[in-house]
């Protein structure tokens, strides 16, 4: 994903969630000074804190910014033409409705590295006296490491013990200098970590994952060794691979442990701009939300984090999202709704991507207010936002829906809908998408579509791990039951097709059903097969299958501890062989760092 120095991003949610929020937590603006004594919010789980943190802002292009002078504590956050912050400006976006404001800081120029990375106080003060503005008056804030040239390397991988010593020592001073701000405060330990420069900066591949899933665990265990104040509660913010929300980067993510159990309060951090072209290029204008190639990539998203991340009481925070301006307010209102709407379905805080460029070509003008006037620039792209989370019942994705996973006499159960999905689109990949399991493609088992209406299917499936984007499968049979069709697509049937694309089962990342004739409507997907699967997942890839226990892996820098079927290792998912499992199955290992450095 491309990005000039104009950087990026967005979001949007429910006014009903923010005026909870200040219920629950009692908050109460203070003047001056950097806490509210009376809101002290302590005590939450980092759960009931994302339910709380309502519609958050980016204050974006300013501290994270990369030019002006080492020692001149101003000049870097106007370096990329925004002006210096005000207390007036973050007064503005809090009146707005706005309950979170993420603050991304690039601390590069300010920590010498001839010094042990030593965080120049003047700079620590300024950044200090702007979490303030937004502390003060009661907002959860985000604070980051954001545009830093030595995490974002082509040479992240031969690097990663330089960068995870540097990492550790920027993020002791950060927690130590805020030990004593409550739950209202939430570190994020990088922004978009990845392999820039390189001819896959922003797929990256497994060895590069490894890496990001190394930096979260140094990120997690730094902040923890300090026991002082609210750090062993505060929630923390952990990315992918470049934050990025494809299935295959969410599925490579490993959750940090601290002192061999669950870390308490993490959250997924995951940034989105899509649909692409919209979002972030000057190709398209318009946004249907009636279209699923409008909306297919988001609602695919939003699937993947409730199967990987939110089902297993995993938070999720949409750190950026954008639609950049192009004399085209209209339709970016119609992105806001539906953008509020989903994330607010499921109980994702959003916030959005701000930074001050208020032109309307490039890809990377989000300037929603002006931070000179401190008025709105497109009050009313926000205030769709905040209609489509009004829309909908917070977090009513996660009470039902479909039945992924649900064992059956048919088999797995990968998707249900007792209303059925209509595809109203021929050849459209986005229609109705889901992601794929390694077990899905295994010897024996077939994936048995349900649907009624007259016309063909294909499936269609990815693998972003081989970069190959369209490899269509034809049923290897259909047959027709009680007046309905039911295709069948076998194991030999799909191996045949992947190999052709050199894809393995195991690399398969999405897999997409396309209809030859629009109006056909899905009623079921299903893995056949009364056999069990277990796949073992190691630093967010796979690493053995079968019913046995393999050999303990051997990860350097981290310690293995034991297999869990949970992401992040809850007491009593303890996985010690496949003898009584009914279904599929995928376990984890456990890994814990002593920090050393």
């Amino acid at each position: 994903m491309k990005r000039s120095i104009w950087g990026r991003r967005a979001a949007s949610l429910l006014s009903l969630v923010l005026a909870m929020s200040m219920m629950l937590t009692g908050i109460s603006a203070a003047e001056g000074g950097k806490k509210a004594k009376d809101g002290e919010l302590t005590g939450k789980s980092a759960v009931e804190i994302s339910a709380m943190m309502g519609l958050g802002w980016n204050l974006g292009n300013t501290f994270d910014a990369t030019g002006g002078t080492v020692g001149d504590v101003y000049s870097q956050e106007s370096s990329w033409g925004n002006p210096r912050v005000t207390e007036e400006l973050i007064d503005a976006v809090s009146k707005a409705g706005f309950q979170t404001i993420r603050i991304p800081v690039t601390w590069n120029n300010h920590a010498g590295k001839f010094n042990d990375h030593v965080i120049n106080e003047d700079f620590m003060n300024r950044i200090q006296e702007v979490v303030d503005y937004a502390y003060s008056r009661g907002m959860f804030v985000i604070l980051n490491v954001h545009h830093e040239s030595w995490i974002n390397t082509g040479k992240l991988i031969e690097n990663k013990p330089h960068i995870a010593y540097r990492l550790s020592r920027i993020w002791e001073q950060i927690a130590e200098r805020f030990a004593d701000y409550d739950q209202h405060l939430i570190f994020e330990g990088m922004n978009e970590p990845r392999l820039a420069g390189t001819s896959i900066e922003w797929t990256g591949k497994p060895e590069a994952y490894e890496v990001v899933n190394y930096l979260d665990q140094v990120f997690v265990s730094t902040v923890r060794s300090n026991t002082k104040g609210h750090n062993q509660e505060r929630c923390l913010m952990v990315p992918g691979y470049a934050a990025s929300n494809s299935s295959a980067i969410l599925d490579s993510i490993n959750l940090p442990t601290w002192n061999g159990e669950v870390a308490k309060n993490l959250m997924v951090s995951v940034h989105s701009y899509s649909p692409y072209d919209f979002c972030l290029s000057d190709n398209q204008k318009d946004f249907n939300p009636s279209n699923p190639s409008d909306t297919g990539a988001i609602d695919q998203m939003y699937v993947n984090l409730k199967e990987m991340f939110l089902e297993q009481g995993i938070p999720v925070v949409l750190g950026e999202t954008s639609a950049t301006s192009k004399n085209n307010t209209e339709a970016r209102e119609r992105w806001a709704k539906y953008a509020g709407m989903k994330t607010a379905q499921y109980g994702i805080p959003m916030v959005i991507w701000d930074n001050g460029n208020n032109s309307n070509e490039g890809g990377e003008s989000h300037a929603y207010i002006d931070r000179k006037t401190c008025e709105w620039n497109y009050p009313t792209v926000i205030q769709a936002a905040i209609e489509g989370m009004q829309s909908v019942t917070w977090g009513e994705a996660l009470g039902g829906g479909g039945n992924s996973g649900v064992g059956s006499t048919e088999g797995t159960v990968i998707w249900s809908d007792d209303n059925g999905l209509t595809v109203n689109q021929a050849w459209n990949a986005d229609s109705f998408a889901l992601s794929a399991k390694s077990s899905y493609f295994a010897e024996g088992r077939e994936i048995a579509v349900t649907y009624t209406g007259n016309g063909g299917i294909q499936l269609v499936m990815d693998s972003e791990v081989k970069q190959a984007w369209w490899i269509p499968v034809p049923p290897t049979r259909v047959e027709d039951k009680d007046g309905k069709h039911v295709a069948y697509f076998s194991y030999e049937t799909m191996m045949n097709e992947l190999q052709k694309f050199n894809v393995a089962g195991s690399e398969v990342r999405r897999m997409c059903f396309i209809v030859e004739t629009a109006g056909l409507t899905f009623e079921k997907v299903v893995a056949t097969g009364d056999f069990v699967s277990v796949i073992y997942k190691v630093n967010g890839q796979q690493y053995a299958t079968g019913t046995e226990l393999p050999a303990d892996p051997q990860v350097d820098g981290l310690k293995f501890d034991g297999w869990y079927t949970t992401k992040n290792y809850q007491p009593g998912t303890e996985f010690t062989g496949a003898e009584g499992l009914t279904s599929d199955v995928v376990v984890y290992a456990k890994l814990a760092l002593e920090l050393n450095f």
